[in-house]
Parts: structure tokens; C-alpha cells; sequence
């Protein structure tokens, strides 16, 4: 599917997200599947090619579809990050089945590392959205309040929706910096000491960098959660 790159803004430190508008009407999708985006003509190229695939962060009643990446200077990252408004990309998708379960009687905890909160903002706002009534917790683990896109969002939902409850935590907070929220790292005592719901019985989500990944399948092991209900997504750096 052909689309426009119609905006383009840095949602936290070290974070670009950019919104495209397919020019084939909208893309239908589920809230945590993701699409594989295509820079035609790329302003800079290395030997990692033109294309990556990224969660939709976005909400499936949106027409336009956004996404988010941390900047880490590729080449890819850096057309996208510079090329104009209006330049055209290709979409493939949606992919993937990492999305909310439909027995809302199980709670979901989703276990957010840095950019991996871009299926979970889709996921969430799809909720409040619809009112589904899920009860829904979202840890969300990054090093500085600097660096914690989407707060805003996040914090509004959780004001708006009475199920959905708001963890974020950062790990080097700085002296005078605004926070109003956790410090510390999310290991098993923070899951036990903070998460409200029944582990034995809860789904999890995790998302993150690989290592984040595996040291949240630890915790939640340690913490008392099945196994079998733990899903993950791991987000590679390029």
C-alpha cells in the first residue's frame, strides 16, 4: 500500500515518531500488529536496505497510522527523519498476533522497555476507545523522564479509563527533574509489589529490547506468573 508521510515529531528524547496517510484508504488492522515500511527513494543508504518493520502505535480507528522509533543515526532512521512532508513510502501488512486477548475476565499486564511501548499505546487507546473491559496495567520501564515518550497519552488514559492503571518507572532519575511517578528497576518484588491483579491467572505482553525481554520473563517467573501466559515481542536495534 502506497502512503504520505504527512507529520513527523519527537515524542520523548532520543524518540522520532512519524505519521503517514495511505493514499489507498485505510488500512485495517488489530491494535499490536505491525507493518513493514518501505522508503522508496532513501536520502542515505547503508547495507541493512531500505525497509524495517515497526508496531503500529496508533489506534485502528485512526485513518492515519503512526509509529515510533528510538534515533539511533542508521541510515533508515535518518531519511525517515529528514526526508519531506509529503515523501511516499510503501506499507506491507498488518503482521502479527500480538494483541489483547478476548476473555476479558483475564487480566492483562503489559511490561513496556523503552520504545517497546508502541503496541501497547495502540492496544490501550483501542481500549479506551471502545470501553472494553479489560482490566488493563502497564508497566512501563526507561531510564529518565526525558526519555518516556508518550506520557502524556498514558496519563490521560489512565485518568479516563477506570481500568486501565498507569506503572511507569525510570531507572536514573535526575536531581530536579520533573517525576511523578516510580523509580527502580522492574524485577520481581516490583511486580508483586505494584501490580494489583492475580499473577497466577493474569496474561502478560512484554516489549522491549532483547535483554529487557528476558529479564522480565525472569521476574515474572520469580513473581508467581504461568508461563503459558506470557507473550513477548522482542525489538531489535538497526
Amino acid at each position: 500500500m502506497r502512503a504520505h508521510l504527512v507529520k513527523r515529531f519527537e515524542p520523548a528524547t532520543g524518540t522520532g515518531a512519524f505519521v503517514v496517510e495511505p493514499g489507498e484508504g485505510r488500512l485495517t488492522f488489530k491494535a499490536g500488529q505491525t507493518c513493514d515500511l518501505l522508503i522508496p527513494a532513501p536520502l542515505h543508504e547503508d547495507e541493512k536496505g531500505a525497509v524495517r518493520t515497526f508496531s503500529i502505535a496508533s489506534s485502528p480507528a485512526d485513518p492515519r497510522l503512526m509509529f515510533a522509533t528510538r534515533l539511533t543515526g542508521s541510515a533508515f532512521k535518518r531519511s525517515l527523519m529528514e526526508m519531506p512532508l509529503g515523501t511516499e513510502v510503501d506499507l506491507d501488512g498488518p503482521c502479527g498476533s500480538f494483541t489483547l486477548h478476548q476473555n476479558a475476565s483475564k487480566a492483562a499486564v503489559f511490561l513496556a522497555g523503552g520504545i517497546g511501548i508502541t503496541p501497547f499505546r495502540s492496544i490501550i487507546q483501542d481500549a479506551v476507545e471502545r470501553k472494553l473491559p479489560h482490566d488493563l496495567t502497564l508497566v512501563y520501564s526507561n531510564r529518565t523522564a526525558a526519555a518516556s515518550a508518550f506520557m502524556a497519552d498514558l496519563t490521560g488514559w489512565a485518568r479516563e479509563h477506570p481500568r486501565f492503571h498507569l506503572l511507569a518507572t525510570i531507572t536514573e532519575p535526575a536531581p530536579g527533574e520533573p517525576w511523578e511517578h516510580l523509580t527502580g528497576l522492574v524485577d520481581a518484588a516490583f511486580i508483586t509489589n505494584h501490580v494489583r491483579v492475580d499473577l497466577r491467572t493474569a496474561i502478560f505482553y512484554v516489549a522491549g529490547p532483547g535483554v529487557f525481554v528476558k529479564a522480565m520473563s525472569e521476574a515474572l517467573s520469580s513473581a508467581g506468573a504461568d508461563p503459558d501466559n506470557v507473550r513477548a515481542e522482542e525489538f531489535a536495534g538497526y
